[in-house]
């Protein structure tokens, strides 16, 4: 959920998003391509423009430069990957509600509605498709396009997720994609919707276990420290607190360890490193960088301003 009014009094957590997300926009890569990991970088550059009231006019130009479009294969015109960038245009949408912004992205998941088939084989489609269904659905009040994507979630449940050790995947980040899409729709719907609940139980499952699996230097990650993973999970964990769905006692010392290796993450030039590739064996260097983690640590950070002192 991203707060209704900008920060007003700046702080520790609100300087450091502002410099990692400057520094991704001064030295990232690739960054003109409409693709899931820019669609990453600009959900997290939004969250810090409506966290601190502070713009760089990046995401609307790339939103435009994509004529609002997906970046849809036509062999498979319902993957999730091509589905996340919708999420920066429903966040882009607060800024210009033109009609034209969000078309695109609801022609698309109502065709997959109306499909009915199960498009969700990987847990990362729940960060890459669950937040923009939930949120079209409810904007729309589409109770049909609620119900499709409740059952593709119960899907994928049914085949990845293993309910004993509460994990979606033996790959540390895989299980990040997951708690971050989880989060986020816990935070947009109503607090009583049943559907709600249902995800509120399973991220808090899969938080009980990932709080386990916190390295001692506070990062998490498959072989070795990931900054993505850590994001995402120091996200999932922060916002469920906000969401009152985890014990602020028991989870924030994660929060605040997360957060701290984070910013030991970065280089010389603000750029975020220690970045694995997604969902990878592959162990992160100090150089590995992209713009998905980048938004990740920046939407982390947007949940625990609330939680931090003086913020």
């Amino acid at each position: 959920m991203i707060p209704t009014g900008a920060q007003a009094v700046p702080c520790a957590v609100t300087d450091t998003m502002i410099k990692a997300s400057q520094a991704w926009v001064d030295h990232g890569t690739d960054q003109a391509a409409n693709n899931w990991s820019n669609a990453g970088f600009h959900v997290g550059n939004l969250a810090r423009v409506r966290t601190t009231g502070i713009s760089n006019h990046k995401t609307w130009p790339w939103v435009q430069a994509n004529s609002y479009l997906l970046p849809i294969d036509p062999a498979n015109p319902f993957a999730p990957d091509a589905q996340a960038t919708g999420e920066p245009y429903l966040d882009v949408a607060f800024f210009h509600p033109e009609p034209e912004v969000l078309q695109p992205l609801r022609d698309n998941l109502r065709a997959q509605v109306a499909d009915g088939e199960n498009h969700w084989t990987q847990p990362d489609a729940l960060n890459m498709a669950l937040p923009s269904f939930t949120r079209i659905a409810l904007a729309d009040n589409d109770k049909a396009m609620l119900d499709y994507s409740f059952k593709s979630y119960q899907a994928l449940k049914a085949r990845t997720f293993n309910e004993f050790t509460g994990l979606w995947s033996l790959n540390v980040q895989t299980n990040g994609w997951a708690v971050q899409g989880l989060a986020k729709a816990v935070l947009a719907l109503p607090a009583d919707h049943p559907y709600r609940a249902e995800y509120a139980r399973t991220l808090a499952r899969s938080l009980k276990t990932l709080k386990l699996l916190q390295r001692h230097d506070g990062f998490w990650g498959a072989t070795g420290k990931d900054s993505a993973a850590t994001a995402m999970i120091t996200y999932a964990i922060a916002a469920g607190i906000n969401a009152g769905v985890l014990d602020k006692a028991t989870y924030l010392p994660q929060v605040r360890k997360g957060w701290q290796a984070l910013l030991t993450a970065f280089d010389a030039d603000g750029l975020l490193g220690w970045t694995a590739a997604r969902n990878s064996w592959k162990p992160a260097s100090a150089g590995d960088s992209a713009g998905f983690a980048v938004g990740s640590f920046l939407v982390a950070g947007q949940q625990i301003v609330p939680l931090t002192p003086g913020c």
